[in-house]
């Protein structure tokens, strides 16, 4: 059940990754998690006609990129999912714990929501399981502890 204000906040969310992505780009990928007490957003985008995912948090790292900006700008990105995530508490729905926002140049865009309990889980080994799934992104050999997390999720997939 899509309602008026959950519509207009997938726009305000499309047009936040638009502002705090300092470059044409064809794609975004972002994943938010969302609880009473805390949230975690980052997102990947694809610099256009690249193949290589750019990391939210490399983005303040950029030449002529003004740190404190960009961190507004993330903000503000939080700030509207966690309304979004306030949205379906005030439609009686029962608020996601995480989601997967992706989102290319033309506009077009799917929301993926999962209800996981994620109390239990590590916040690291989430993100790097969701870069592995998501970005195909397989961790370099010298990250000992990701690899053994993505060895560890293969097994349990299997």
């Amino acid at each position: 059940m899509e309602s008026k204000g959950m519509e207009q906040l997938y726009q305000k969310i499309a047009n936040q990754l638009n502002l705090i992505i300092p470059e044409l780009w064809d794609k975004v990928l972002l994943y938010s998690e969302v609880t009473e007490w805390r949230d975690k957003t980052f997102f990947y985008y694809y610099p256009h006609e690249k193949n290589t995912p750019v990391y939210s948090l490399d983005i303040e790292d950029m030449d002529n990129v003004d740190e404190d900006e960009i961190n507004n700008q993330l903000r503000q990105l939080n700030e509207y999912l966690r309304e979004l995530w306030n949205q379906f508490k005030d439609n009686n729905q029962e608020p996601w714990t995480n989601l997967t926002f992706e989102l290319t140049s033309q506009g077009q865009f799917n929301i993926d929501y999962d209800y996981k309990n994620l109390d239990e889980e590590d916040a690291y080994e989430q993100q790097v399981i969701w870069e592995y799934e998501k970005l195909g992104l397989v961790p370099d050999k010298n990250r000992e502890r990701d690899v053994k997390i993505i060895e560890e999720y293969k097994r349990s997939k299997n």
